[in-house]
């Protein structure tokens, strides 16, 4: 717990000094909160340097259990210190800003926020800040964690060990060294990319924010339909697909081991999905009465809400883009999600793809019930532990989603919009939800629900970057004895 303590000190630091900046935006645009944001740093600086004096002749190791804690300590505790300047700026309760301040740190999507104009700049820009810091922590949390334990089936340590020549165990701080000159780097060419299209300062770092962090949420309420410039979608289509990619795999082409990357065939089957979704969703429009659209136009909104769905994004091209699609496909896609080591949400494509490449293989059993035949998908060994750890995944998954469907089931209007906000929830795509795919139902609103039926969504988007197995390992203690 000392390895613990230490590390969600040090985070608490980093995050007082955004919100210390935040502080200083609402002084200078003379916004109201700038005192709250203010002593919300100090206080916050106050509990980290306190609990770093406290640690810091003591040693303590960041072993697995450990490393797990953590996740759960800073997914959980993040969004509770992140609330008290969204309470304090906007018109939200404390319960209200607290599932906001989750909704933007899971890079869920805005949930009751809609008019953003009226939103000080101030908290408009911590919320966004949230969400990029929320990706950021996505990516450690794979490759620092999830990934070398091998976490309900996931590629282990031997890819990273393939991509720096090491094989022992990565620590956050390596993991850190490796992800933010990727991370931060692709968002800082997406903003210069933005700003030469004509966009301001704060909208471009929000877009590319919420490109990189695969978020639903954006600066300007009315989305993307308020920028209407085909070469902005055409930039966050290039860093959405980069937020819904490997980091490893960037690594590994910006390193020129094309060969090695080629191998990794997820990345690949995520581009021929965009490209395939993309296709029928401008043929549904393009050919939908009175849509007005040219075939142009059709191709620029159907990539751009195919490459949107596939990367948990939720961010449509215009008012209607998801509900021209049958609600079941876009649910099996966002269920999926993206390649692993990425900040897309879902179960990952790499894990649906051992799934079929199991299911085929006991198929062709049934005719050849004596073959063997060495399982491989790309350049990864599928080895028989594997295959289980994601049978579990899938299954802890279905159970987990089934169960939060009946918590929530009473408090909605009918199953479909309970069964559908789970899986938005789950899945880190909350604008999903907001599609009205029944117009004779009227869905609410989250900030509008039960207190109970809130926090069982908080949970969900916690469990949908957290990975559901950690929390149930952490609950187990007799596995860790083993």
């Amino acid at each position: 717990m000392i390895a613990v303590a230490r590390h969600s000190a040090q985070t608490a630091g980093v995050m007082a000094g955004f919100l210390l900046l935040s502080g200083l935006v609402s002084v200078f645009r003379n916004e109201p909160g700038a005192d709250v944001f203010l002593m919300t740093a100090l206080l916050t600086v106050f509990g980290a340097g306190a609990v770093h004096l406290a640690v810091r002749n003591r040693a303590g190791r960041l072993d697995r259990l450990a490393s797990y804690g953590l996740l759960l300590v800073l997914w959980i505790g993040v969004p509770i210190i992140a609330a008290v300047p969204i309470a304090a700026t906007t018109t939200l309760g404390p319960v209200h800003a607290w599932l906001e301040a989750v909704s933007a740190f899971t890079t869920t999507g805005p949930v009751q926020i809609h008019d953003i104009g009226n939103v000080p700049r101030a908290t408009l820009g911590w919320l966004l800040t949230l969400q990029w810091a929320g990706g950021l922590l996505t990516l450690v949390g794979f490759v620092a964690v999830l990934g070398p334990a091998g976490l309900g089936g996931l590629p282990d340590h031997s890819a990273r060990a393939n991509l720096l020549a090491a094989t022992q165990q990565t620590t956050l701080d390596d993991a850190l060294r490796l992800v933010l000159p990727i991370y931060l780097g692709a968002t800082v060419l997406c903003t210069l990319a933005l700003l030469l299209m004509g966009v301001r300062l704060f909208e471009a770092v929000g877009l590319a924010g919420a490109a990189l962090a695969t978020g639903g949420l954006l600066p300007d309420g009315d989305g993307i339909a308020a920028y209407g410039h085909f070469g902005i979608k055409a930039v966050l289509i290039v860093f959405m697909l980069m937020g819904g990619t490997s980091v490893l795999w960037h690594r590994m082409l910006l390193t020129r081991r094309f060969r090695l990357a080629l191998g990794q065939y997820e990345n690949i089957v995520l581009f021929a999905i965009c490209g395939a979704l993309g296709i029928a969703a401008a043929a549904i429009g393009f050919r939908t009465e009175g849509s007005g659209m040219s075939l142009p136009i059709a191709l620029e909104d159907g990539l751009f809400t195919a490459v949107s769905l596939v990367t948990t994004t939720g961010i449509e091209p215009h008012g209607g883009a998801f509900a021209s699609l049958p609600v079941t496909l876009v649910l099996a896609i966002v269920f999926i999600g993206g390649a692993t080591f990425s900040t897309a949400g879902g179960i990952k494509i790499y894990r649906a793809g051992v799934m079929v490449l199991q299911s085929l293989r006991e198929l062709e059993r049934l005719v050849h019930p004596s073959a063997v035949h060495p399982r491989r998908l790309g350049q990864q060994n599928v080895t028989l532990q594997m295959m289980k750890a994601i049978w579990i995944m899938f299954g802890v998954a279905c159970s987990t989603i089934a169960a939060l469907t009946v918590v929530i089931a009473p408090a909605m209007p009918s199953f479909e919009s309970a069964f559908v906000a789970v899986m938005a929830a789950l899945a880190n795509v909350g604008p999903v939800y907001a599609v009205n795919w029944q117009p004779d139902v009227n869905w609410p609103e989250w900030g509008t629900l039960p207190a109970y039926a809130q926090i069982a969504l908080a949970i969900a988007m916690v469990l949908g970057r957290l990975e559901i197995l950690v929390v149930l390992g952490l609950a187990n203690f007799a596995l860790w004895r083993r």
